[in-house]
């Protein structure tokens, strides 16, 4: 099995970075940073010799999709068959490919054993994706998405984000990648239930976590409770407004849309209650709630 690491960057801390490929490198085989319109370069030239690194360079950024969609594509005409995506300033534990190549190990003896240490219910060609949980650094919280974690080493779930998430390059290929459309959020969560819905799985290894920055996030009080506020640029809010919307449209069906309409509720209400540049924000989300309305699934 070969394995490559795809790491999308855009004007990145350097060091966080350095730290990122020093932790996947010796897991991998080999890694490809894909730059996404990053006002100084000079980092790549740098990190390319040290980690032996290939790199992609964009003018502009085009997105988050189109930038791991360009790493996958590296991947698919070189021969590798599962590909770790990560976020810039994700710093990999030092089990998760090990962690990913024990299950796939397990799921290939399966064929002529009835041993199946993973207690998942599938078989090696149905694994789209493998991944870790995910502890949110500032809080320390576990982020289940949806899933509650069990007892299991391995567990099967519904979503994934994209940061850490080992991809099976020939159903990447198939499901014709990620949806360059939606630019940023909700890339990870689209992908996720076209897995789902095409029939294909996503494991997650409850034994592998990886502190995740989320942003700038901050924690404030919210009556009885604590609450996360993300602090998202207004260009950010536009796109979650819009793809959430779009997500909804697309995936009525086989999804809880209420849950998206909370979060969406929840977005315009963190912004009026506790995050700056207040006016702008609202009229960037407002805008990317309108476009996801005109948006034709």
């Amino acid at each position: 099995m070969k394995f490559l690491a795809v790491i999308v960057t855009y004007n990145p801390d350097v060091d966080r970075l350095n730290e990122n490929l020093k932790a996947i490198s010796c897991q991998i085989d080999k890694a490809v940073i894909v730059d996404n319109g990053s006002e100084d370069k000079s980092f790549l030239e740098k990190l390319s010799f040290i980690y032996n690194a290939a790199v992609i360079s964009n003018e502009k950024n085009k997105g988050i999709a189109y930038a791991l969609n360009q790493g996958m594509k590296y991947a698919y005409e070189n021969g590798y068959e599962w590909v770790i995506t990560l976020d810039e300033d994700s710093v990999c534990p030092d089990n998760i490919i090990s962690s990913a190549k024990k299950l796939l190990e397990e799921k290939s003896r399966k064929k002529n054993s009835f041993a199946d240490a993973s207690n998942t219910d599938c078989n090696l060609n149905d694994i789209a994706m493998i991944v870790p949980l995910i502890k949110e650094t500032a809080s320390g919280e576990l982020c289940e998405l949806g899933t509650a974690v069990n007892a299991e080493s391995y567990q099967e779930v519904g979503k994934c984000i994209t940061s850490a998430a080992i991809t099976n390059v020939r159903i990447w290929k198939k499901l014709r990648g990620f949806d360059n459309k939606l630019f940023i959020d909700y890339v990870d969560y689209d992908y996720s239930i076209r897995c789902i819905i095409n029939g294909y799985k996503i494991i997650r290894m409850n034994e592998v976590v990886l502190d995740h920055r989320i942003g700038k996030s901050e924690y404030r009080k919210f009556l009885w409770t604590k609450i996360r506020v993300a602090n998202h640029s207004p260009y950010r809010k536009y796109y979650i407004a819009r793809n959430i919307v779009i997500y909804i449209k697309r995936y009525a069906k086989h999804i809880s849309v209420v849950a998206e309409l909370l979060r969406l509720f929840k977005v315009l209400l963190l912004i009026v209650l506790y995050e700056d540049n207040k006016a702008e924000k609202l009229r960037a989300y407002f805008k990317g709630l309108s476009a996801g309305i005109k948006f034709k699934v």
